[in-house]
């Protein structure tokens, strides 16, 4: 597939037209407004490289030098003199002191801080201290990111225990894992559509990035909802640099054909008041990638900041990000079994036929209908080499194109009041060809999504009482801080997915996968006979994709258009400096068209009744989903704080791409989300250590994988936990992350019709044991089942230390417990960890690091797919070992 330059160089224009057009609109309506003088310009000259999207909200961990304090209080004349101002009255035996000079100690400068007690985020909207945030909250700097040199989001999870690594059978992960939940992931406040369950979804450019924050739980109210999510993440992007021109040129080379390069520079533009910064980032090849056979990763991504000040409280922040990604993802290895996870044994056996109803054995390759499956004729237990991929065919191929561009205007009313546009604007178009060995289809030709929200915030006090002579007690007042506004989203795509035959445990990995050995596509014929008796299992040919095929009524196929309006308020109320109220409400309202996509024969839905089936055609819906949020907080200390958060809120179901389809049911759209949460912050040894303890349960509904017409797309899930995080950093030399969470999953089936839908119900062991089919399709009994593929136990612990001449190592540990992969929890991923390091040697124009990953040589496994995701299902078809030993190392030059 290939993407036009023109749409492109179209989608460049109208981002350009819509944005400045606001922006100047503000400029003009500030025409008559006060410059800075010459004073505020010096100081905002020396802050400028700080200036971000949201100028009063982001953090600032740099603090201004200390000016140095006089030795004795200004009088009309001088306390001591020299001779010289006294003049020769003054005897010579009279002592001249010499100037005294007073420092403070040194402060850390922004880019070498991690402590974030004090650090101030806005991922609930308004800038707050991390501290004093009712969620558990970790701000990633540059600097933590830079010292993994992380590129994926499952690379986050080496700084926060709430994320956690896993593999997705080999889809796009565009989102991570938090919580044992999809994340959720903002741009400076803005959702990043098109994406479902953390996959799908455009691969985040680490490169663009200034810091990013991570939270837990629901989304904030400001910010607004999309799925059931364990946490979100706001990518804070690079900021441009005011003062002067920088930049650096790094480029990272290693094992297993790793190969990437970035150049970031930046600098003024027009005196003080605009200025920009570019960040290019190249890939063809990374270790986590090519290290598995046929999958490969290259990357080509361009971002571009122009930030302006006009006026002294007008700010206006303009970026855009053009990505083209070309990668065959990883899969691993088919056929899991306690004796492939424990000793590298793989069960070999090659196809043998197929079965129809009632029993009915077809030798050779053909489809078989749901709940019949396929015989392989069984083979020995053998070797089988870890880079082994079954996706390792030419045929499979991911493609995505992705373009953005935001403009964020700041206006400072007064000193209480500012108000602020966000306004985003997405084009995403992606193919997921995984024609071999099964035959997965995702396709989106393209999808258009338009999001603007306007807020004003407000901080004032409202005094109580005064203080006078018949009221001795000191002054009560209440600090209020108000964010408020209305949000607007305009989405646009079309979806195409295949999904329902994938027979992954009939192909023999120890032999050469061949072109075109799929299970043979369904005709409508096929599917409307007594064999299957389902039109929807239909294979349909993708309008302009020669090739491809997908099915409806699958929950993932559409054509789908929604407006989304959204007015919310967010209230928090200090008082008596120990004590704080947060009451926050929102309520969004989509209105939703939803239609099969184009290609799709009308005949499948006006059989589908003879079958039992509803129809499948259009369908118009309104929905309003309410949420609120209650978080007090206790301030016993200043060092301390405590706080109770709850939440509720309406979520939805999600087509592939982060859209709606026409079978959603009205409860699909009212899908309730519930959290409770206790936490305690300290700020401990002067600002040295920031430690975050919290305990949570958390309710919702997860997508299912469902056969094409099926009841049930989604079920109800619980979750509990408790999490610790902390940071350490007694000076500039040395500083510490670690953390450690505790998760209990369970997926609530008890009471439904069925249960959840296995490809394959057990291990190919017993399949070869008993002579059971292979990949039959059926439904477990409907049953409340702990979270499988996830393990209850992670921790992370990262250490760095940096000599004063420049010399430095990093080391860094991930550990997590076993896990089942399957309901039938009796195939078991064992407890892992891995051990890293980077060594380096920085200057002042010139950086080297060294980067052993898994330096022990730690042989551990992830299973296809974690206990949230609708593709958990194929774990006994999927399961993937992690890399061992790798190496990889980066140059960077500063300018």
């Amino acid at each position: 597939m290939t993407y036009p330059l023109n749409r492109i160089t179209t989608l460049l224009s109208l981002s350009f037209f819509f944005f400045f057009i606001p922006c100047y609109g503000l400029y003009i309506a500030q025409i008559h407004a006060q410059s800075l003088s010459p004073e505020q310009q010096d100081k905002e000259d020396k802050n400028s490289s700080l200036s971000t999207p949201y100028p009063e909200t982001q953090p600032s961990f740099e603090k201004p030098p200390s000016e140095e304090p006089p030795l004795l209080p200004p009088s009309s004349e001088p306390a001591l003199t020299t001779p010289a101002q006294a003049g020769s009255e003054i005897p010579s035996s009279v002592p001249v002191l010499a100037p005294v000079t007073v420092t403070t100690q040194e402060e850390l400068p922004e880019e070498e801080n991690v402590v974030q007690s004090n650090m101030e985020a806005n991922v609930l909207g308004s800038p707050m201290k991390v501290i004093d945030i009712p969620r558990t909250v970790q701000v990633l700097t540059r600097q933590e990111l830079n010292t993994i040199n992380a590129q994926t989001v499952n690379d986050l999870s080496a700084f926060t225990p709430g994320v956690n690594p896993s593999q997705q059978t080999g889809s796009p992960m565009g989102e991570p894992i938090i919580r044992g939940l999809p994340g959720t992931v903002f741009r400076n406040g803005m959702l990043v559509g098109f994406s479902q369950s953390g996959q799908y979804g455009p691969l985040m450019n680490m490169m663009a990035y200034d810091n990013m924050d991570v939270v837990t739980g629901p989304v904030s109210i400001v910010f607004g909802p999309q799925e059931l999510a364990g946490g979100f993440i706001n990518e804070v992007t690079k900021q441009p640099y005011f003062d002067r021109f920088r930049g650096n040129a790094s480029y990272t080379l290693g094992m297993y054909n790793t190969n990437f390069w970035n150049l970031d520079i930046g600098g003024p533009l027009v005196n003080d008041k605009v200025a920009y910064r570019f960040d290019y980032f190249g890939q063809d090849g990374f270790a986590p990638y090519n290290y598995y056979d046929g999958a490969y990763l290259q990357r080509q991504c361009f971002y571009l900041d122009i930030g302006a000040k006009p006026y002294e409280n007008l700010t206006i922040d303009f970026n855009t990000e053009l990505d083209i990604n070309h990668f065959n993802t990883v899969a691993g290895l088919n056929r899991p079994t306690s004796a492939l996870i424990n000793d590298g044994l793989y069960q070999s056996g090659n196809l043998a036929g197929w079965y129809g109803p009632p029993g009915v054995f077809h030798p050779g390759l053909g489809t078989a209908p749901p709940g019949a499956g396929y015989a392989v004729s069984w083979g020995p237990l053998v070797p089988i080499n870890p880079r082994t991929n079954i996706f390792e065919n030419p045929e499979d191929d991911d493609q995505q194109a992705y373009y953005v561009a935001q403009c964020v205007t700041t206006l400072k009313i007064n000193d209480e009041t500012s108000l602020i546009n966000n306004s985003l604007f997405e084009y995403y178009s992606a193919l997921i060809d995984q024609a071999i060995p099964s035959d997965f289809w995702g396709f989106l030709p393209s999808g258009y999504d338009f999001d603007d929200r306007l807020e004003v915030r407000s901080s004032f006090e409202t005094p109580l009482h005064s203080k006078n002579e018949k009221d001795p007690e000191q002054p009560f007042s209440l600090h209020h801080l108000i964010d408020t506004g209305l949000e607007f989203r305009y989405f646009s795509d079309t979806e195409y997915a295949g999904v329902w035959h994938e027979p992954v445990n009939i192909w023999n990995l120890v032999q050469p996968l061949g072109n075109n050995r799929f299970s043979p596509l369904v005709s409508f014929a096929q599917a409307t006979s007594p064999l299957f008796a389902n039109p929807y299992l239909t294979d349909i040919p993708i309008p302009g994709f020669p090739g491809g095929f997908y099915n409806v009524f699958n929950y993932l196929s559409t054509s789908d258009t929604f407006y989304e309006l959204s007015p919310f308020y967010q209230h928090q109320i200090d008082f008596m400096d120990k004590w704080s109220l947060m009451v926050a409400g929102r309520m969004n309202g989509y209105f939703i068209q939803a239609s099969p996509p184009p290609g799709t024969p009308a005949i499948l839905s006006a059989v589908a009744p003879t079958f039992g089936l509803p129809s499948y055609s259009s369908t118009s819906m309104n929905v309003v989903q309410p949420e609120i949020t209650i978080s007090p907080s206790y301030k016993p200390f200043s060092w301390m704080t405590s706080y109770f958060s709850f939440f509720y809120g309406q979520t939805t179901l999600l087509s592939q791409f982060g859209s709606f389809a026409p079978e959603f049911p009205s409860s699909y759209y009212h899908q309730n989300n519930l959290l409770y949460e206790v936490g305690t912050k300290f700020n401990l040894l002067h600002d040295k250590l920031f430690l975050g303890l919290s305990g949570y349960y958390q309710t919702g509904f997860i997508p299912s994988q469902v056969i094409p017409g099926g009841p049930v797309a989604t079920t109800e899930v619980a979750i509990k936990g408790a999490q610790l995080m902390g940071n350490y950093q007694p000076n500039k030399n040395f500083w510490l992350n670690f953390g450690y969470s505790f998760i209990v999953g369970q997926e609530l089936w008890q009471g439904l019709p069925q249960g959840p839908l296995a490809l394959q119900p057990y291990s190919s062991t017993v399949a070869k044991q008993f002579g059971l089919p292979v990949d039959p399709l059926v439904n477990e009994a409907p049953l409340n089942y702990p979270f499988i593929g996830f393990p209850t136990n992670y921790g992370n612990l990262m250490a760095t230390y940096k000599f004063n001449n420049g010399l430095g190592i990093s080391l860094w540990a991930l550990a997590e417990s076993g896990n089942f992969i399957f309901y039938t929890y009796s195939t078991r991923i064992p407890s892992w960890y891995t051990l890293n390091a980077r060594i380096f040697y920085s200057s002042k124009r010139w950086e080297a690091s060294l980067y052993l990953y898994n330096f022990t040589n730690e042989h551990y496994w992830f299973a296809g797919a974690p206990g949230f995701s609708a593709a958990r299902n194929f774990n006994y078809d999927y399961i993937v070992p992690q890399l061992p030993f790798w190496v990889q190392g980066t140059l960077s030059i500063l300018f």
